[in-house]
């Protein structure tokens, strides 16, 4: 199993942040263009047991992929695949607090990477940077979206 962690301040209250991140429509704009996401079905609120289906393309490839959120609280959405390419994949975020005009937002991701074949092309070295790519991008447009406003 590989893990990426990775964490960034942000200048907004953690629950404007919570708020945001919670709503499933959100995640095309804080996510790399590159990957094209497209969400297929999801839920208006994440809620623990709801899906989310979407569809990116990574690493060059077009993926369809299915999450179910396990666990939703106030400071944390864990969401896990049910169903993709990958044997498996978590991805946990924690919010915390630090002020009440800053918090800090904490991204884990546990994954299996693909056997067989897949395995060459999607091998753990590549999705390690294709996930810090992205993690990039995300902190880098929060930080854009809090310090407008859009996030208070």
């Amino acid at each position: 199993m590989s893990t990426s962690t990775t964490s960034a301040l942000l200048p907004c209250s953690a629950a404007a942040l919570r708020e945001y991140l919670g709503t499933p429509a959100n995640l095309p704009e804080i996510s790399d263009p590159e990957i094209e996401l497209e969400i297929l079905a999801a839920p208006d609120v994440v809620a623990e047991g709801a899906e989310i289906t979407f569809r990116i393309t990574a690493i060059g490839l077009k993926q369809k992929m299915t999450h179910r959120y396990e666990k939703v609280t106030d400071t944390e959405i864990i969401e896990a695949l049910t169903d993709g390419v990958m044997p498996s994949w978590r991805h946990r975020q924690l919010i915390e607090a630090v002020s009440d005009n800053e918090c800090r937002l904490t991204d884990e991701i546990t994954f299996d990477p693909p056997g067989g074949m897949m395995k060459f092309i999607m091998s753990e070295e590549r999705i390690l940077e294709n996930i810090d790519q992205g993690m990039r991008y995300r902190y880098d447009t929060l930080l854009e979206l809090a310090e407008a406003g859009e996030i208070t």
